[in-house]
């Protein structure tokens, strides 16, 4: 974050033509101080943002460079830990403004229109989420919006949250027909991952387990281990933790370390490592928890966030 800022700052500085010099005598500090936070080497106090943007002329959010987008993300995360009306109003109306914002650039074509359909689809995925997360009732909602982004974009974030919300409400013989069928019938990465995940959310992961130890399709589609096939490995470690197979999961690490996602890999350390502490084994809990906290800063930049799950890493 504090290289982001002094980024920002030299950019602004130097767009509007003023001197480290300038900006110090403005803040009361000696040009030095500005300096370092330019080179990365520190950050303005938090008392001084607002000056900071002020003197600029822009708002708190643009000199953290935080996006549109961004913001709409960070009302979502708010209402999950609040989860009052009040934050659910406003994530939803800053959510529904950018829609419609979206919206009116792509038939102005103001900006390149894959962009913009991508940064919609985020804003959709959003809105779904905050949707499914504020009542029982709402996950009819969700679910229309899955199930139409997912017929008209094919974005498997959408088709997953499908499967999830059939589930959920009720539907899970008929889904987990239709993800085997469709895997059946066209043996390709999308359908085993859409079967896999049915079986996971129906509590059927020794299925999940068997098919990946005898089923030739299944396990030519995950070989070799490498970023197309992570999203498998990790699914099969989610069904060896439900059933609390240790032996599994020491065998999946390996071909997990493989597909050299550092994402996938923490998740599965993390899953590991509470597996292992739970079992009482201790010595194995703790050998992983200098990886994983080696490997948080890579996964998540967020600071409370990280700050949060290293208590939780600690915790083990």
């Amino acid at each position: 974050m504090e290289q982001r800022i002094g980024e920002k700052i030299t950019s602004l500085r130097k767009a509007k033509n003023i001197t480290q010099a300038q900006l110090a005598e403005y803040l009361h500090l000696v040009p030095q101080t500005v300096s370092k936070w330019e080179a990365g080497n520190g950050a303005p106090d938090i008392s001084l943002l607002p000056r900071i943007a002020d003197f600029f002329g822009i708002s708190l959010d643009d000199l953290f460079g935080r996006s549109p987008l961004e913001h709409a993300k960070d009302l979502v995360l708010r209402y999950s830990v609040l989860r009052d009306d009040r934050c659910f109003r406003e994530a939803l109306s800053c959510l529904q403004s950018r829609l419609q914002a979206v919206d009116a650039a792509l038939k102005l074509e103001m900006r390149n229109p894959e962009e913009l359909a991508r940064e919609k689809i985020e804003l959709e995925a959003y809105k779904m989420h905050l949707l499914l997360q504020q009542s029982w009732e709402s996950a009819g909602r969700a679910l229309e919006i899955a199930e139409e982004v997912a017929r008209r974009t094919g974005d498997m974030r959408f088709r997953l949250q499908r499967v999830q919300l059939k589930i959920e409400l009720g539907q899970g013989r008929d889904i987990l027909r239709e993800c085997e069928a469709q895997f059946r019938a066209e043996p390709c990465p999308d359908t085993l991952r859409l079967y896999f995940e049915a079986l996971l959310l129906l509590g059927l992961g020794g299925t999940v387990l068997e098919l990946q130890e005898t089923d030739l399709t299944v396990r030519k589609l995950m070989t070799p281990p490498c970023a197309d096939t992570a999203p498998f490995w990790l699914q099969c470690a989610r069904a060896a933790v439900e059933r609390e197979d240790v032996e599994a999961m020491e065998a999946y690490e390996e071909p997990v370390c493989q597909c050299r996602v550092r994402e996938t890999e923490y998740r599965f350390l993390w899953q590991l490592a509470k597996l292992y502490s739970g079992k009482g084994m201790r010595d194995k809990c703790e050998a992983l928890k200098p990886r994983l906290l080696a490997l948080l800063p890579q996964v998540n930049e967020n600071p409370y966030s990280v700050a949060g799950q290293r208590q939780a890493i600690d915790a083990l």
